[in-house]
């Protein structure tokens, strides 16, 4: 008994749809409920990492609510870590860092940062100050 060409290709054409659709379905399953950690406590210091690639040391400082205030020194071709107490952050945790390179006219800031809990802050300072890179991990 012969079997029409096109009632193959209609066969095969569903065999190929059914498939799909059981692949396709495997990522609409259940949502995996979120892992039980510790969630991070808003009150701990939030990590300041600074590389320093300029050839000059610089004043670091945090504006935050409409204030400054100063961190610290970065020493030229070093790396410093700091830890920013809570309060710096404020209650919306919205900081700007601004570096002022000592023997210069010239200083850099960064863009608004917004900080989680448990969040680490790295910031780079290139010999030309316009390269420098902020990343919040």
């Amino acid at each position: 008994m012969l079997i029409p060409f096109t009632a193959v290709r209609s066969a095969s054409y569903a065999l190929v749809l059914a498939s799909s659709l059981v692949a396709g379905s495997g990522g609409c399953g259940p949502r995996r409920e979120p892992e039980s950690g510790v969630a991070p406590d808003p009150g701990a210091p939030t990590a300041l990492s600074i590389t320093n690639n300029n050839w000059l040391d610089a004043i670091v400082f945090v504006y935050h609510d409409g204030e400054q205030s100063r961190v610290g020194i970065v020493t030229a071709a070093t790396s410093a870590h700091f830890s920013l107490a809570s309060w710096l952050l404020g209650p919306t945790r919205s900081i700007q860092l601004v570096a002022h390179p000592i023997g210069s006219s010239r200083s850099i800031g960064t863009e608004v940062i917004h900080v989680q809990p448990g969040q680490l802050i790295e910031w780079r300072l290139e010999n030309d100050l316009a390269l420098s890179s902020v990343a919040v991990y």
